[in-house]
């Protein structure tokens, strides 16, 4: 019994103690305030932009839209991907001066940084050191140029 109860006094200790961090507003690191500013000390202010949905579109050099490429907000967890015809939604909302990170598997990665509700067509150009598999095991796979996969 004794056991029994050490044991109950523990994980309330525990637990308790991580409902304190959760709720103590001094151990939080707030990215941005419902008005859109950076609140940690001596930092800059971030404008939102009213634009979400934002929208764009990724293609080659030749004009022809790129599926399944990773586009990012930089410093955040948003992660899109675009669609069979190149094109991206942006969900979340978006702050002046933040940079989209586009990549995708063969091309270089491209950085953009935000600052109206406007993009442009995002052109991502090849990456000279990436071959695309054409037989075998590995059909269809990027490899590097310069790397022991290659035959």
């Amino acid at each position: 019994m004794r056991h029994f109860s050490s044991l109950l006094t523990f994980l309330f200790l525990t637990a308790s103690q991580a409902v304190l961090a959760q709720s103590d507003p001094s151990r939080r690191l707030a990215l941005a305030d419902d008005a859109g500013e950076k609140t940690a000390a001596g930092a800059a202010h971030l404008i939102r932009l009213a634009c979400a949905p934002l929208t764009g579109q990724v293609t080659d050099a030749d004009g022809q839209p790129i599926s399944s490429v990773t586009v990012m907000i930089k410093g955040t967890r948003n992660v899109y991907l675009s669609d069979t015809e190149g094109r991206f939604e942006l969900t979340a909302p978006v702050y002046r001066e933040q940079v989209l990170v586009v990549e995708a598997a063969g091309y270089l990665a491209r950085v953009v940084p935000m600052t109206d509700c406007t993009l442009p067509v995002l052109t991502l150009e090849r990456d000279p050191s990436m071959r695309i598999r054409r037989s075998g095991k590995r059909a269809g796979q990027v490899t590097r140029s310069n790397n022991a996969y290659l035959e």
